[in-house]
């Protein structure tokens, strides 16, 4: 059988590259450089192919989805959150996605907009009695009590500090264990169908923490009526282990993505003055104080303002283009794939890449800027573009993610004005998702007080 050109040999080692901040991701970015938009080669005991085509990637997530199934990033996650919606394959993923669907439609999110609001508008308040902050773990703190809120009310409140340390130390092991995942792959696939519950093989001490913090807040929950993410949840009548899978998922998943997207996007600011100005005369305009209301404060941000936060909407977007937090994953064939001039044989491995196909200069004029304007009249294919996967494994959260992302960037902007504590060019760090290479300080400068404001 006939495959495309790419690395061969020992070249094909640079998988698990760990001599650069990249890691696989620059080996990933390399074979496309060297072998064009699709390409292929033999990893162990596994033949692999990279596709960075937008049509081709619409294939794999949507046209042919059947085709597919999730690959090791979700066998990895496996062993950390249990049986979730982003561990299941099919036909039981689509199962649980049917489930957990109203928890996301556009009523439910809008719900969980208070939540987003007044938790922000209280971090930003206390960042701005500090001369500076470092943004990731302030991001990660704020996602997490955001996420929180959102799945168990108040009730959260205690348990958020024990849950950032468990996943704290989830994340500097998981940059650890990554790397093994291709070559343990045999191994996991028997120990799975041999013990699709059996304890993880990465994570159990942190599993079993997680089950003493969640498993009390489900029991309190039972007993309560409420709207959040774990009501809907035990109102579909899932096990306790299966809501708890569920909910480990999205405090991992709910805060993390989003809290590296706001890391990123408050170091864009910084770094573009012009594009942070913006972004302050759209937040002064959208929440002016109304014809006939008080001029001595600000009013708060409404749900229905965030639609009109359209230039925030697209600083929020042209980040995910350029730092996407899900950087590379995987989908592999349940069957041979015919796609014409190829064919991916059954158990192969097809690469997608969000941050190399989102710098692809056939669709983006000037890939490596950042250009929040070029939303406002974007050509580029859909499939150009996809931060959060595609079809119907594509995340369930990214309206929750979106909506949260622009409400954060407003009330940082409508406080503060973005500057680096430490100026200079910030590289990416490969892990679990895609983190800086240092810490990004701010320095936090007050804005002006308008006639309008009082700080």
């Amino acid at each position: 059988m006939k495959y495309p050109a790419g690395p061969r040999g020992l070249e094909t080692f640079g998988f698990f590259s760990r001599r650069s901040a990249k890691g696989t991701l620059g080996f990933i970015e390399k074979t496309v450089r060297e072998y064009g938009p699709v390409s292929s080669f033999r990893l162990l005991f596994q033949r692999m192919f990279v596709f960075n085509d937008a049509e081709l990637i619409r294939d794999v997530l949507v046209t042919r989805q059947h085709d597919f199934e999730r690959d090791m990033g979700a066998r990895f996650l496996r062993e950390l959150v249990g049986d979730s919606v982003i561990t299941r394959m099919e036909p039981l993923h689509r199962e649980r996605r049917r489930v957990l669907q109203p928890a996301f439609h556009r009523e439910q999110i809008e719900s969980y907009a208070n939540a987003m609001i007044d938790l922000s508008t209280r971090a930003v308040s206390e960042w701005a009695t500090r001369p500076e902050i470092v943004v990731g773990p302030e991001m990660r703190k704020l996602t997490l009590s955001i996420v929180g809120a959102s799945l168990f009310g108040a009730d959260f409140t205690c348990a958020a500090g024990e849950i950032a340390a468990v996943l704290s130390r989830v994340f500097r092991k998981a940059r650890r264990v990554i790397s093994l995942m291709t070559p343990m792959r045999p191994l996991l696939t028997v120990y799975r169908r041999l013990f699709p519950r059996g304890p993880s093989i990465f994570f159990e001490r942190e599993r079993r923490e997680l089950d003493r913090i969640v498993l009390p807040l489900i029991d309190r929950r039972r007993r309560e009526s409420s709207k959040d993410i774990v009501s809907l949840l035990l109102a579909m009548d899932l096990s306790d282990r299966d809501a708890k899978d569920e909910i480990v998922t999205f405090v991992l998943a709910g805060h993390e993505t989003t809290a590296t997207a706001l890391t990123w996007a408050s170091y864009l600011l910084a770094q573009h003055p012009e594009v942070s100005a913006r972004i302050e005369a759209e937040v002064d305009e959208v929440l002016q104080t109304p014809a006939g209301g008080s001029a001595e404060k600000d009013r708060r941000i409404t749900f229905d303002d965030v639609a009109k936060l359209r230039y925030t909407a697209n600083v929020f977007n042209e980040t995910l283009r350029l730092y996407p937090p899900a950087p590379l994953f995987g989908r592999r064939a349940i069957r041979d794939v015919d796609f014409g001039s190829f064919t991916v044989p059954k158990g192969s491995t097809v690469m997608l890449s969000p941050y190399i196909t989102h710098r692809d200069p056939r669709y983006w004029e000037r890939p490596d800027s950042f250009e929040p304007e070029r939303w406002e009249n974007n050509s580029a294919p859909k499939f150009a573009f996809f931060p959060f996967s595609g079809g119907a494994k594509m995340c369930i959260g990214d309206g929750f993610a979106k909506l949260e992302g622009v409400i954060v960037l407003a009330e940082m902007a409508r406080r503060f004005r973005f500057a680096l504590a430490e100026p200079g060019e910030v590289e990416i760090s490969s892990g679990v998702t895609l983190q800086p290479s240092r810490p990004i300080r701010l320095s936090l400068e007050p804005r002006p007080v308008r006639a309008s404001q009082v700080s």
